[in-house]
């Protein structure tokens, strides 16, 4: 019966739908954001858009064909000049990357060739964090040492640097969010404890296995922790913060 028919209709993605809202309003600005974009293919995943991003003035120079059913897209939506694509001129394309994150693919030179880049510093935006401490090792009446969290920050990145790490894998102000560094707002003991198992399984944890995982002596103290495992900083940790490290 017509219950178990399968059907195939064109569905617009994310560009489809912008260009569309770009070509229908052509007196306001779009914008696609295309987060962590090396995470893909990315040549594979734009396919002919790919030609479509050498632009003059704004509008792409060389056009593409549209399918059939980019066409009745098009029409159903208003748009009657749709034998060929272009992106306009109000409508922008805007990507993040982090070369430093593992498993992404490589951009190409033609690629590369057709965005304008912006580094963005390890250190941008820091100053809505300078603010915060956050507790290390336990005292004897079971309260905690605090320390400013960038200030640790800048003494672990400091060391990172001098083993010649690449900035991309040191530790930006938002490596442990906001959302983290809140919970012990203002040396809040009541959430401390939390916060410790969180600072240990994501920064201690990050360091020890990416950023310095083939040479963790140069920046853990094996003469303070005993052995570099990273049981051992974990536990050690506890006894003694930033003692851990070789700095």
């Amino acid at each position: 019966g017509k219950e178990s028919e399968i059907l195939y209709k064109y569905v617009p993605g994310p560009f489809m739908r912008t260009l569309v809202k770009a070509l229908q309003h052509p007196e306001q600005d779009f914008l696609l954001i295309i987060e962590e974009i090396n995470r893909a293919n990315v040549a594979a995943v734009f396919g002919d858009v790919f030609q479509l991003l050498d632009r003059k003035n704004g509008v792409s120079e060389y056009p593409i064909a549209a399918s059939e059913d980019i066409k009745k897209y098009l029409k159903d939506n208003g748009i009657d000049d749709c034998e060929e694509l272009r992106i306009p001129s109000n409508m922008y394309i805007w990507a993040t990357m982090n070369s430093a994150d593992q498993g992404v693919f490589p951009m190409d030179a033609a690629f590369k060739r057709r965005w304008e880049f912006e580094y963005i510093g390890i250190d941008e935006n820091e100053d809505g964090i300078k603010d915060y401490d956050i507790p290390l090792q336990k005292k004897e009446d079971d309260s905690h040492e605090w320390v400013k969290w960038n200030d640790l920050r800048h003494s672990i990145n400091d060391k990172l640097t001098a083993m010649k790490i690449n900035e991309d894998k040191l530790l930006g102000p938002y490596f442990i969010s906001e959302e983290k560094l809140k919970l012990v707002e203002g040396k809040n003991e009541e959430n401390a404890n939390e916060f410790v198992k969180s600072f240990k399984s994501k920064v201690l944890m990050y360091l020890f296995e990416d950023a310095v995982k083939m040479r963790p002596g140069d920046l853990f103290d094996e003469n303070a922790i005993g052995r570099l495992r990273f049981s051992d900083i974990c536990k050690k940790f506890d006894e003694i913060g930033q003692g851990i490290f070789n700095f």
